[in-house]
């Protein structure tokens, strides 16, 4: 079976990490992970910090910085290193996991992070693959019917994502998609979660494809009860 990491972050990008992407691949790397996904943060109080919030292309130039570098790594190691972003919209302080893109994608949609949830559901939602992270942590109100799918357990050690709810969303729409993610932003927190999956995943698409395709199995130690749960709900 192979092992994947669904959320993660880079110091070089998200301003809140604290680990080098090179050394997330090689910590995940130790414990035995075919790869992971790098998801780090993108919105307009990111874009403004880097000072290049009207220039679009000054911004991906800079935030595909950690995932370079975690991707050169991988690439040496022969790991999968899988490119994701963890996007949030102005209107809230929600935040969705984008799988089913690359560089390409990200630079010809500029400015995505202007967008509220609703219009970029309805732009996209036949092209990419949007998961709510840890829906629960940061708001009451989840709007399940613009996203594919729910982070049920979310690992990060340092927040109350309040994954019991995100269970009971789950339940309640079956259709959703349910993953998984240590959510690593510093030493500590990898290797808390993986999707375990018989087929080798090697870009975003194919991430996209196999959680689609519901073949793989939720790994989290921690949160086993909620994922016992989750494998009694159907797929509809």
């Amino acid at each position: 079976m192979y092992k994947y990491e669904l959320h993660l972050h880079t110091m070089e990008t998200s301003r809140c990490g604290h680990v080098r992407a090179a050394d997330q691949v090689r910590k995940y790397h130790e414990l035995g992970y075919q790869g992971l996904c790098v998801t780090d943060h993108l919105h307009e109080q990111y874009t403004s910090l880097m000072d290049c919030h009207d220039d679009w292309k000054a911004c991906i130039d800079r935030y595909l910085y950690g995932w370079r570098l975690a991707k050169a790594e991988g690439d040496r190691l022969g790991m999968d290193v899988i490119f994701g972003a963890e996007l949030r919209f102005p209107e809230n302080d929600s935040d969705y996991l984008i799988y089913g893109i690359d560089e390409k994608w990200i630079y010809e949609h500029p400015f995505v992070t202007r967008m509220d949830h609703q219009s970029f559901f309805d732009r996209f939602k036949d092209e990419v693959l949007i998961i709510h992270a840890h829906p629960y942590r940061n708001c009451d109100t989840v709007y399940y019917d613009c996203v594919h799918g729910l982070e049920v357990a979310n690992c990060n050690p340092r927040h109350d994502s309040r994954n019991h709810l995100a269970l009971a969303l789950a339940k309640a729409h079956p259709g959703l998609y349910r993953t998984v993610g240590s959510d690593a932003h510093r030493k500590g927190d990898e290797g808390r979660s993986a999707i375990l999956t018989a087929r080798r995943v090697r870009d975003s698409y194919e991430m996209k494809a196999l959680i689609e395709s519901g073949n793989y199995t939720l790994w989290c130690p921690e949160y086993e009860d909620i994922l016992k749960e989750c494998e009694a709900i159907p797929h509809v």
